[in-house]
C-alpha cells in the first residue's frame, strides 16, 4: 500500500483540486524534541501530490489516481512519510 502511494506521488498523478488548497494548522500533538546543543534539525518536509511543500505535523489532501485521502506528514524512523487511514476523505468546504 505504501509503495503504491509513494509511486503515485512520485509520478505526479495529481491534478490541481480545490480541496488541496485547504491546509489546517499544524497538528497540536506534534512537538519535536529540542535538538542537542550545537546542532539543529535539517529542513525536512513532505511534498503533496501537486508538488507543494507540507511541513511535518501538517495535513494535506492527496489525490492518488481518482481517489483523495486526507494525510498527515509525519516521521518514520528517520525519514518523512505520509500517514492516512483508509476511508478518511478530504474535508470539503
Amino acid at each position: 500500500m505504501r509503495i503504491a502511494l509513494a509511486l503515485a506521488l512520485f509520478l505526479g498523478a495529481a491534478a490541481e483540486h480545490a480541496a488541496a488548497q485547504y491546509m489546517p494548522p499544524a497538528n497540536p500533538n506534534y512537538t519535536p524534541a529540542p535538538p542537542k546543543e550545537g546542532y539543529s534539525y535539517p529542513d525536512c518536509y513532505c511534498t503533496d501530490s501537486s508538488g507543494r511543500r507540507v511541513d511535518v505535523g501538517q495535513f494535506a489532501c492527496l489525490r492518488i489516481g481518482a481517489r483523495e485521502v486526507w494525510a498527515l506528514c509525519d516521521w518514520s524512523v528517520n525519514v518523512t512519510t505520509w500517514r492516512y487511514r483508509n476511508g478518511e476523505t478530504c474535508p470539503t468546504s
